[in-house]
């Protein structure tokens, strides 16, 4: 990810927020931000990133997709952590907060069809490797959708997409064969 793209990112989220957070006035704690228990969910959190980091690590080391060069780079990690928490609060806390006013099943639906959307404007989108990226974003999506509906806890989520992001910049199956 280059700087550009990470600067972009980073504003657009943080303007998309701030402007939610002023114009609805809407509360913490309705975005995840105070759930119940901090752990609650988590074994579905652990089973979900060991599957996303099995295949993104078997896909990267057997080469079977031809994946961008700057998909693989070693991306910093301050300004990762930070996006993946800025786009959980933006899909998933606002998104579906927003839309639940049509019921939790549809905020489901469009929240993943926003997301799929927003990863779809990547240059590489419209290719082979692209429409697999999308199958990801919409199986993470969904996932991510369902456990918030459920659990309400942002932090877990958090750390759940960057767990999943950081696995494109960490090859570790290559170095353990």
């Amino acid at each position: 990810m280059t700087f550009a793209e990470q600067i972009f990112i980073i504003s657009t989220s943080l303007v998309l927020i701030v402007l939610a957070l002023t114009i609805k006035r809407i509360d913490w704690g309705k975005l995840g931000f105070k759930p119940k228990s901090i752990l609650q969910g988590w074994g579905s959190i652990l089973i979900f990133n060991i599957i996303i980091f099995t295949l993104v690590q078997l896909t990267i080391t057997y080469k079977f997709i031809s994946l961008p060069e700057w998909v693989l780079d070693q991306d910093p990690l301050l300004p990762l952590i930070i996006i993946c928490f800025l786009q959980e609060i933006l899909f998933r806390g606002l998104v579906i907060r927003f839309l639940e006013r049509w019921g939790q099943k549809k905020a489901l639906w469009m929240s993943i069809v926003i997301f799929v959307g927003f990863h779809m404007i990547a240059p590489y989108s419209w290719s082979k490797t692209g429409l697999i990226f999308a199958c990801l974003t919409f199986f993470a999506g969904y996932f991510w959708g369902w456990h918030f509906l459920k659990f309400r806890n942002i932090y877990m989520l958090g750390v759940s997409h960057f767990l999943v992001n950081l696995s494109f910049n960490y090859v570790v199956f290559s170095v353990l064969s």
